[in-house]
């Protein structure tokens, strides 16, 4: 048969068979037609009416047939939904185990047409044509009997099919696929419904295991807010005498800590019951550490440790700078004062504003806010002193006396409790808002609204918000900015419903600029995750004539599918940024790509290349940010490729975005990993040194420098946790940033995305013992980079002398009759030298042809050969490094949780009768807040630094 349809030359005879009125003669043509359809399709195409005849006719007895060969010349027509139509007529006759691309093409429609009729309707029995239920189910069949599980996952998700995907998880590798679905898919799903769906079939799938991973567990609870559920885990863990079960309770409270929110993490402290241990209460109990994690105090503790150890800020750049910059101008001062914020981010240093008074007493207005509210950067996580630290700020008996420094330091009192606010100082803060009623109280409240922001951040207190609410109700531009974004913190990712309905009321309502757009942020931050449960509002925004209202769907977007890779909103993005009138919107559209796929980084060059070219300077700095936003710490080439030509544009805040894009993607780099590196920190020097270029452009250029060297050097941009879990403090520290645009001070919360690069090990006491990994990679790739050096002062070059073309000629003549006389005649010294040999170092190495095999092999080894170095205990573990770590063998502690090596380990001793070797703290250890009995700690809390401002109001 095969060998007869190759001869064929023309499809008309098959053709005209289907004329005859023998119904073998139709089927035969039909038979020979599918054999030659992918060859004659385009002559079989004319008589395609006559097919589906035969297809419709009920009586043909070999309908599917008719419906098959149909099919396959409407595929090759590229109308794929008539291909699919007959393809599900055909029945059993379309072989879903041909690879043909026919076959691959319409099982792929096939599938692509179910999802969008079952992501219809939230109902999961929502109607579906059983036909193409039946090519699914078989193709589903085809992936288990193939054991393609992660296929089946995929596509069991994507059309809401949870008993395929129960089926799946437990027909494979069930706890590979559980650590599949939970880190690289839930997070995709698009309906907050499905998710907790998905969430709690992984709840049950883990329970069925004789010895669960109850990290995995804590995990989904969290995901599932149920905190009463995860409090009995941790009980349970802890009650028990089996030591390997408290150190895994350790563990799981630490990355709740780092993974949960903060009403989450409160919520669990709550649920835990007082241990009834009796032992000496000198001595805490297990459950009493448990607490002490889930509140983030031995998380903080840990990490201020980190940062003020291993501090290596480049002061020469940071005096440079200062002596760069003109103080008398607030855009300098700022930039200086954010600059020395980042560079000390969490280390407690403030030595640079100790020895800068002079420049530091020219702050006036905002900026003394702005320089006040550094400290709340540079002390962040000092929330056991946060009240000492700030007292020479703090109004008494509520009296204000500066009202902008006062302002500053309840801003900064906020930072140093970022996320981790107690009632102390949230009901602190709350008072603020009520207690002054002078000239200035809008400043004071300005600074009030946004440390409770950063304090309350995540805690769904609708207390707070109500007493932001408050401050947003008196209309006034400076203090209802400020409650606007403090709202949106609190909330944040709530969804909280009348909250959001009175924050869109207002907006519409409302005549300060200032206040809409910061309702637009906060808006976005109240819709953090919520994926299309945003959809409603953001048609409806997208709809007002108001700029800064359809700026609000754009931040709304933006927040509610970050770090989804939503296709949706991307295209919606992508539409704004080229088709809205306002530049504002086109900007955050294009910034907002970022956000959205900052987990899949690679994809964001390619799909702004061109937007970076754009005539419109908005849209070119937001694509350089979306990439800074997105290839943070990454040292994308393709990125960076980008970003370069953008630092010589004609626009001075293109080239200030640029600037700060490029210190996002090289942050903690050094030259030997990424050699543009040195390239870029001497373009942000010679930008300051410039005295003719643009003061945005300093201000970039200042404030990245800032970022490349921040907290020391010991920190990246961390949008996700060392877990993968989406960061939400970050992704919301990073949106406020971009607002430094309209309000510099905002600036400041930079300091909530960046996350410590570290490797700390605690063991069942949560003291740190003296321990090394093993990195099996160069080390010269993850050293500091050097500081930049201080200019040496030249002495004066002497000018040479003129000389006369006399005297020049007679000199030749004179050297001419010397060369003239026989070298017999010369004295030794003037004999010539033999030629000196270049030093073996400079020397091209080449292979001796008689050296044996063994030595060519020893001596390429020397080149090629991987270096291994150990790295210590609470020292700096770059993102890239950790793929090449390990846990060297017979180590005497070993990790807790398998398969991580960065962040907070808990790790066990497996020779406990042993004394440790534990490496003693360098920070003050007061049980209570603002002790002063703490002479014998080796190094003190910071000393109270008071600013040289002057008490007047300018």
């Amino acid at each position: 048969m095969a060998t007869q349809v190759q001869t064929f030359t023309s499809a008309t005879g098959l053709i005209s068979l289907l004329n005859e009125d023998e119904r073998e003669l139709q089927f035969y043509g039909l038979s020979q037609l599918n054999a030659v359809a992918d060859r004659f399709w385009a002559e079989i195409s004319d008589s395609i009416s006559r097919i589906e005849i035969l297809y419709e006719d009920e009586g043909f007895q070999h309908r599917q047939l008719a419906a098959l060969v149909a099919s396959k010349i409407y595929f090759h027509l590229g109308e794929f939904d008539d291909a699919l139509n007959f393809a599900l007529g055909a029945g059993e006759l379309f072989d879903l185990s041909d690879t043909s691309s026919y076959v691959q093409t319409v099982v792929n429609h096939a599938i692509d047409k179910y999802i969008e009729l079952r992501s219809k309707s939230d109902d999961s029995d929502a109607a579906v044509d059983p036909r193409l239920e039946n090519i699914v189910e078989r193709m589903f069949e085809r992936c288990f009997e193939t054991k393609d599980y992660a296929q089946v996952i995929g596509i069991s998700l994507e059309t809401r099919r949870l008993d395929l995907l129960d089926r799946a998880l437990v027909s494979g590798d069930t706890r590979s696929l559980l650590a599949y679905v939970q880190h690289d898919c839930v997070d995709l799903v698009s309906s907050i419904r499905l998710q907790s769906q998905v969430q709690e079939l992984l709840f049950k799938v883990h329970m069925q295991f004789d010895s669960p991973d109850y990290e995995a567990i804590c995990l989904c609870l969290s995901k599932l807010n149920n905190p009463k559920k995860t409090a009995e885990i941790l009980a349970m863990l802890v009650g028990g005498q089996d030591d390997d079960k408290v150190l895994s309770a350790y563990q799981i409270a630490f990355d709740l800590d780092a993974n949960a929110t903060q009403e989450f993490t409160k919520a669990v402290v709550a649920e835990l019951k007082a241990d009834n241990n009796t032992e000496s209460a000198a001595k805490p109990t297990p459950m009493d550490k448990i607490k002490s994690i889930l509140r983030g105090d031995e998380t903080l503790k840990l990490h201020l440790e980190f940062l003020f150890r291993n501090n290596k800020t480049d002061m020469n750049t940071l005096n440079r700078t200062c002596k760069l910059l003109d103080s008398r101008m607030s855009l300098a001062h700022n930039a200086m004062t954010i600059t020395n914020a980042f560079m000390h981010a969490g280390t407690s240093v403030d030595n640079f504003l100790r020895d800068n008074l002079e420049w530091l007493s020219r702050a006036s207005s905002w900026s003394k806010f702005s320089a006040t509210a550094a400290l709340g950067v540079i002390h962040q996580g000092q929330i056991k002193h946060g009240f000492g630290l700030l007292r020479p700020y703090l109004p008494e008996d509520n009296t204000s006396v500066s009202p902008f420094s006062e302002g500053g330091a309840f801003f900064a009192l906020g930072l140093i409790h970022a996320c981790h606010g107690s009632e102390k100082v949230i009901n602190y803060l709350k008072d603020v808002l009520v207690s002054y009623q002078n000239d200035d109280v809008e400043i004071l409240q300005h600074g009030a609204c946004l440390g409770l922001g950063a304090a309350g951040m995540g805690s769904g207190s609708e207390d707070t918000a109500h007493a932001l609410m408050n401050v947003l109700y008196t209309d006034s531009a400076v203090s209802g900015e400020a409650a606007a974004l403090g709202l949106g913190l609190v909330m944040m990712g709530t969804s909280h419903e009348s909250t959001l309905k009175d924050m869109l009321l207002y907006a519409k309502e409302t005549t300060h600029e200032k206040i809409i757009r910061s309702l637009a942020v906060g808006v976005g931050l109240l819709m953090f995750g919520r994926k299309q449960e945003a959809d409603s509002m953001v048609e409806s925004l997208l709809n007002e004539d108001d700029p800064l209202l359809r700026l609000g769907a754009v931040h709304t977007i933006t927040m509610a599918y970050c770090g989804t890779g939503d296709n949706g909103a991307i295209r919606k993005l992508l539409h704004l940024a080229v088709s809205d009138v306002k530049d504002d919107v086109r900007r955050a559209a294009v910034t907002g790509l970022g956000f959205i796929l900052l987990r899949s980084p690679e994809q964001v060059p390619r799909m702004v290349e061109l937007l970076s070219e754009s005539f419109n300077p908005h849209v070119r700095v937001g694509a350089a940010l979306a990439l800074g936003i997105a290839c943070s710490g990454t040292g994308s080439k393709a990125a960076i490729a980008i970003l370069e030509p953008m630092l010589k544009d004609s626009v001075d805040f293109v080239v200030e975005g640029a600037s700060i894009a490029l210190a996002f993607i090289l942050i903690q780099q050094n030259e030997t990993y990424e050699p543009k590196v040195g390239e870029v920190r001497k373009r942000f020097s010679t930008i300051i040194e410039t005295k003719n270029a643009e003061g945005v452009t300093k201000f970039g250029a200042a404030i990245s420098q800032g970022i490349l060297n921040a907290g020391g050097r010991n920190v990246t941009i961390g949008l996700c946790t060392n877990d993968g879990q989406l960061n939400a403090p970050a992704c919301a520290g990073m949106l406020l940033f971009t607002q430094f645009w309209y309000w510099f001070p905002l600036a400041h919360f930079l300091a909530l995305s960046f996350r410590p690069t570290a490797l700390i090990a605690v063991n069942k006491d949560l003291n740190k013992p003296n321990i090394e990994a093993v990195c099996t990679s160069r080390k010269a790739l993850y050293t500091y980079p050097p500081n930049i050096e201080q200019p040496v002062a030249q002495a004066p070059v002497k000018i040479a002398t003129a000389v006369l073309s006399t005297t020049a000629k007679t000199r030749r003549t004179t050297k001419k009759s010397t060369t003239d006389e026989p070298l017999s005649a010369k004295k030794p010294d003037e004999s010539e030298s033999p030629v000196k040999e270049k030093p073996e170092e400079d020397s091209m190495d080449v292979d001796d042809p008689n050296a044996s095999a063994d030595q060519k092999a020893q001596k390429k080894g020397r080149k090629t050969a991987p270096e291994t170095f150990t790295v210590g205990n609470i020292t700096r573990l770059l993102p890239f490094q950790e793929k090449h770590m390990k846990w060297p063998a017979g180590s005497r502690y070993v990790p807790v949780k398998q398969g991580k090596i960065s962040g907070v380990l808990v790790v066990k001793d497996t020779a406990p009768e042993e004394p440790e070797d534990l490496i003693v703290s360098v920070l003050p250890s007061s049980p209570t807040e603002d002790e002063d009995n703490s002479e014998d700690v080796a190094i003190q809390p910071p000393e109270p630094f008071e600013y040289p401002f002057d008490s007047d109001h300018a």
